[in-house]
């Protein structure tokens, strides 16, 4: 089967809509521009109806070598970045999948991976292909105008590729797709080759930033053949070596420490490198460590103390357990709060866990680096995280004195400390101090946890709305610049093209994917707990049914006169059970945070004034069509069902109070 390739041109805007019917283009999608406001329309023509392939790839614009035409085993990669960069789908998807799995990741490997940004390194990079080739007949290389140019082509070219090679020019460092080559090749350990331009007319980059993070490894390119011989001989000298010595080794090791510095510039934010350009607040970073949350980029300390919290936090819970089978002494109360503790164990845990795995996902991953930029929204978020952080933080501390109060006295009585001197079995000088040592250590991590469970959702939220924001830099470079809030509130007309409208809808579309991936993993612990909730229900409407008389004859009565800390048990127990106090209320109404956001986005896109306003009704019609709301089987958090919630979380709560005031009075 012959290789389909295709020929890019240039199409007046006025022949767009006939060209694509007539050729029966099913999807066209450009690629982030990276030229302000400049316009292009970009056409993809087959060149074969019949069996839609072609012999080569035309590309325009190269001022040293023209069309370079590679055999079918040399290829070489980068990132199109150029505003005539399309993806289209021709056929059915049957036919693309078939040139894809056979033509492009058939047991296929290339010597080099050529890593560069199209726009101003296209000819030298195709220039530089030919030398090597020259100087090593047979090898072989990945470039993406011969291969397939998918997120999942270029991945497949670097792992099956010896070097990788990266032309550092301008806006390199700023491309996500030279970013993702990086990392890739950082992932499957490749040799890595920089290779710098020097020539201004053609990209040549900050060379101050780029030497400062790795003067040994880059290799600056000449054009001046004396020189490029120079050039040419250190790529070959830096190519890796199939069995390296210790020697190759060490110097390899300290390249890729190197390569990483490289790779953590790539990946920084474009703000600089002083406090006030963090997103997250160092109060927030320490308050989740602590808790067991271990962030991305986490030591192994962290990642160790994360997995340790989540068995201490089972591990208590079977302690609890074995409690309602210990009723002697003065710290047990009833089986219902011990049931109640039971089953918070294992709600927190699911917490926990759902963040952490959530957390290391690709999607994570592909979320924070490659589609995030609002800095205007990021400092809002670094402002909310520090409230938050410290909202959590008191509260953690606060319910946990509260808690010491309430069952250390208890557990530390005399009762199981003297156990042996009274004739009582000694398993309850065990059971006292097992129990109350463990509540010193295990109370700030039960509440630490969930808070800082809830609060890394509420991050994430947060950046799946930023990455839904971002996609509105598509539109104007005014909301680049200032923000929507800020652009809205200014009333004017912006000048908005089909053009813009289409890439903002591209870059939605793929965000809010994420959005609603990000809400289903993170739905399951709220699921649960509203099943619980639920079921909770005919219990509380049998308590309720009870009245508010007291009931002397209620055993538990006696204990709270004989013992001032079953008192404050209750009243701890009244403000923040995780069941019918402040505790559940917390939980419970987490989602419905969701339809601010959803409120946020219909509110400022009414706002936003076009020069067109037949535009304007297609984007404002285009948004409708997206649901932003909280919606997982039956967990509805919208505000038109809040009413219905509450009144669940009303009857639970109050069907506990009804409980803890018979109690009260017959004291």
């Amino acid at each position: 089967m012959q290789s389909p390739s295709f020929s890019i041109r240039v199409e007046p805007p006025e022949l767009r809509d006939k060209q694509l019917a007539d050729l029966g283009i099913q999807e066209v999608n450009l690629c982030d521009r990276e030229f302000g406001d400049l316009e292009c329309n970009a056409i993809l023509i087959a060149e074969d109806q019949a069996d839609r392939t072609v012999e080569d790839v035309s590309v325009s614009g190269l001022d040293e070598v023209g069309t370079v035409a590679l055999s079918e085993a040399g290829a070489v990669s980068s990132e199109v970045d150029t505003p005539t960069r399309v993806t289209s789908k021709v056929g059915t998807d049957a036919e693309c999948s078939e040139v894809e799995d056979h033509g492009q990741h058939q047991h296929r490997h290339w010597d080099f991976f050529l890593s560069h940004k199209q726009s101003n390194a296209q000819d030298t990079v195709q220039n530089l292909m030919v030398i090597l080739t020259a100087r090593l007949p047979g090898v072989s290389f990945w470039l993406d105008v011969e291969q397939d140019p998918t997120e999942k082509g270029m991945r497949h070219g670097v792992k099956k590729s010896k070097d990788v090679l990266i032309y550092l020019t301008e806006g390199l460092i700023e491309s996500k797709y030279c970013q993702m080559e990086m990392r890739w090749a950082l992932e499957f350990k490749k040799n890595i080759i920089l290779v710098i331009e020097t020539d201004e007319r053609h990209g040549k980059p900050s060379i101050e930033k780029l030497i400062a993070l790795c003067p040994p490894v880059i290799i600056p390119w000449y054009r001046d053949p004396e020189f490029r011989e120079i050039s040419v001989e250190k790529i070959i000298r830096a190519r890796s070596v199939k069995k390296a010595g210790p020697t190759e080794l060490a110097e390899s090791t300290t390249e890729l420490k190197l390569i990483d510095r490289v790779m953590k510039f790539m990946t920084r934010k474009v703000s600089g490198d002083s406090a006030d350009s963090d997103v997250f607040d160092w109060t927030f970073v320490y308050f989740t460590v602590l808790c067991g949350v271990a962030l991305p980029g986490a030591g192994r300390k962290t990642k160790a103390w994360s997995v340790a919290v989540r068995i201490i936090l089972l591990t208590c819970g079977c302690m609890c357990l074995s409690r309602i089978f210990t009723t002697e002494g003065p710290a047990f109360w009833d089986i219902g709060t011990i049931v109640q503790i039971v089953f918070a164990h294992p709600i927190i845990f699911l917490f926990l866990h759902v963040t952490l795995t959530i957390l290391k996902s690709p999607l994570i991953a592909d979320l924070l680096e490659n589609r995030i930029d609002a800095p205007i929204e990021a400092k809002l978020l670094r402002f909310k995280t520090r409230i938050g952080t410290c909202l959590a933080a008191l509260l953690t501390v606060s319910l946990s004195f509260w808690g010491w109060a309430a069952y250390l006295p208890a557990f530390f009585d005399t009762y199981y400390l003297e156990s042996a001197s009274q004739q009582r079995p000694a398993t309850l000088l065990l059971f006292g101090l097992a129990h109350g040592l463990t509540w010193v250590l295990i109370l700030p991590l039960f509440f630490g946890s969930l808070f800082a469970s809830l609060l890394m959702m509420f991050v994430l939220q947060e950046l799946s709305f930023m990455a839904l924001l971002t996609s509105f830099n598509e539109l104007s470079p005014e909301f680049t610049r200032s923000g929507i809030t800020a652009t809205v509130a200014t009333n004017s007309l912006l000048n908005i093209n089909e053009m813009d409208l289409c890439n903002f809808q591209i870059s939605f579309l793929e965000n809010w994917k994420i959005y609603k991936a990000l809400q289903w993993r993170a739905s399951i612990p709220f699921v649960v707990f509203w099943f619980l909730e639920f079921g909770l229900m005919s219990w509380s409407l049998w308590s309720l049914s009870q009245g508010f008389e007291a009931q002397p004859e209620d055993p538990r009565v006696d204990r709270l006169r004989e013992n001032w800390f079953l008192r404050v048990r209750l009243s701890w127990f009244l403000g923040s059970s995780l069941w019918f106090g402040a505790g559940a209320w917390i939980v419970a109404l987490t989602p419905f945070g969701v339809s601010y956001y959803a409120w946020r986005l219909e509110m400022q896109a009414k706002q936003i004034l076009f020069t067109h306003p037949g535009l304007r009704h297609s984007f404002l019609g285009f948004l409708a069509g997206f649901d932003l709301n909280f919606r997982v089987l039956f967990l509805h958090a919208t505000v038109r069902l809040l009413p219905l919630y509450v009144c669940i979380l009303i009857v639970n709560t109050v069907g506990f109070d009804a409980e803890t005031v018979r109690i009260w009075r017959a004291v």
